[in-house]
């Protein structure tokens, strides 16, 4: 009896077998849980913002009008830890105390999860480099395909590159990347730990993989607010990008490296234009730019600041390539 009482359920576990005890979430479930975990993560977010809005110049009425960019990045940031700190914490606790399963069911295993990690740091910056880089190249081969603003990138003259080496940008700097593998990898637990190994065990792996990635598409529809077509086809980029990130941590049969990886992501493809403002504006604080920059690197700049045009398949384009042959290597290890 105590033998059979310890073997892991029956259905698929998509890293680590579950615990004896363990109880699947229904697959239909996992959308609203995630909603309503959300919900509650977003109150701290909010009350910070809404005080520190009211205390920025113009008040309530200027960050209404100009979203983000209206922000300082020292209210941002703070904030931005603690909501998908604390998105990521409700999620641990719901596999906890209703589904009883450890974390490396979630895809946390400890097997040379530290290499993993640090290899995840490379892979992120690498992906942002690819972006740029393909974004180049067509703006050199088929410059009518890429908008006029994204086409003279050169910089002013009096560009001030001594800038970035301030004691305010470095520190800003560490800071935000430290933000952003903690909200990366925060939602690597989310959609990748949880729900996909939630979904595998409800539907297998290849249902996982695809519901994961359209629902983290989804979760990033507030990109319509720089309209509908450029929303659509930001949120099939985001989509691709997560279905990456799935193939990413399925190949590895854990989560280290795409959380390590979507952290530095995230990072670098701020963080480089960051540093291309502070340089052309060395005036301004590092924080009094970090709202702009965001606010044009997650498509959030409104439809009078954003185009739409070939340039924005580059992303799905991209990772769509890279997913096609990650997904062909893994079948030929199996072959």
């Amino acid at each position: 009896m105590t033998e059979q009482a310890l073997v892991p359920p029956p259905w698929a576990a998509l890293y680590a077998p579950w615990a004896p005890q363990s109880r699947r979430s229904f697959g239909w479930a996992t959308p609203f849980i995630l909603i309503v975990t959300y919900l509650i993560s977003s109150v701290p977010m909010i009350i910070l913002m809404v005080v520190a809005a009211a205390g920025a110049p113009g008040g309530l009425d200027a960050v209404a009008e100009e979203g983000e960019a209206a922000l300082a990045g020292s209210v941002m940031l703070p904030g931005i830890m603690m909501q998908f700190a604390l998105w990521a914490a409700l999620i641990i606790v719901w596999v906890k105390a209703f589904e009883r399963r450890d974390f490396a069911s979630m895809g946390f295993t400890s097997t040379g999860w530290l290499g993993r990690y640090l290899r995840g740091l490379f892979v992120g910056v690498g992906l942002v480099l690819l972006l740029g880089g393909t974004m180049a190249l067509l703006t050199s081969f088929a410059p009518d395909a890429v908008p006029e603003s994204m086409r003279d990138m050169t910089l002013p003259d009096d560009a001030d590159w001594s800038a970035l080496a301030g004691a305010a940008f470095i520190g800003f700097a560490l800071f935000a990347v430290v933000t952003f593998l903690i909200q990366g990898g925060a939602e690597e637990v989310i959609f990748r730990g949880w729900m996909m190994s939630t979904l595998t065990a409800r539907w297998g792996a290849v249902a996982a993989i695809i519901g994961s990635s359209v629902i983290f598409g989804a979760f990033h529809l507030h990109v319509m607010i720089s309209g509908v077509a450029y929303g659509l086809l930001a949120v099939f980029g985001i989509t691709a990008t997560g279905l990456f990130f799935a193939l990413y941590a399925y190949a590895e049969r854990g989560v280290w490296g795409a959380a390590a990886a979507h952290g530095t992501f995230n990072a670098a493809a701020t963080m480089m234009p960051l540093a291309i403002a502070q340089a052309s504006e060395p005036d301004r604080t590092p924080s009094d730019l970090f709202g702009e920059v965001l606010t044009r690197a997650t498509g959030m700049a409104g439809v009078e600041a954003t185009e739409v045009g070939p340039h924005l398949l580059v992303q799905p384009g991209v990772f769509l390539t890279l997913s096609l042959i990650l997904f062909l290597r893994m079948r030929a290890r199996k072959g």
